[in-house]
């Protein structure tokens, strides 16, 4: 029998714990509308996602910001390594997971990923500028893929993804449910902040 479309019970995961280098300031924290980063990013991620879950690199590195943390299993490991804390840590099968630096994180774009997904390891959307594994689901069947690619020190998800089942979903798709693509934007630097906060 093929293999069905289902409405998946999400964790969310927010991987706050960058350096913020060419930032020049902490970027989880910056004002985004009038809070947080990482909350703005967060509350947007809690309407399909349960629990939200924050990754900020070590516990209470950005204060108590009202939502359960987890701690990287190796440290300085970058993004990575925190995805692997949030898949451990879920109550769920199946983690959103989303970098702090989107603030338009599309909770409808995670919904309809998670309505896409046929058992993959991954379900990544992709835009113009290619995949966009930081606002992706990652199911409990990529963890030992992840963990092992940490170990080896292959840190990037994207080369990490070359070894799971991945589903891609193109702009025709999510575009249903952000015809704008704004979900896809972030923000490395003062320059993209003042941008976004005008657009």
């Amino acid at each position: 029998m093929a293999d069905e479309p289902q409405t998946t019970a999400l964790a969310g995961l927010v991987l706050c714990g960058g350096r913020s280098v060419r930032m020049g300031e902490e970027k989880a924290l910056l004002d985004a509308a009038g809070e947080p980063l990482v909350i703005r990013v967060a509350r947007r991620l809690a309407s399909v996602a349960d629990p939200v879950m924050l990754a900020p690199g070590r516990i209470g590195r950005l204060g108590d910001l009202g939502f359960p943390e987890v701690s990287d299993e190796v440290p300085a490991a970058g993004p990575l390594a925190a995805i692997v804390a949030g898949i451990s840590a879920s109550p769920h099968p199946t983690v959103a997971v989303v970098a702090v630096d989107m603030p338009d994180a599309s909770p409808e774009v995670f919904a309809l990923l998670a309505r896409l997904r046929l058992g993959e390891d991954a379900v990544v959307p992709v835009t113009p500028t290619g995949p966009q594994p930081l606002h992706a689901l990652y199911a409990r069947s990529a963890l030992p893929h992840f963990r092992a690619a940490v170990a080896s020190g292959r840190l990037r998800v994207g080369d990490a993804l070359s070894a799971l089942r991945v589903r891609l979903v193109t702009d025709v798709e999510w575009g249903v449910a952000d015809p704008s693509g704004r979900f896809a934007v972030n923000l490395n630097t003062p320059h993209d902040v003042h941008s976004w906060g005008a657009g």
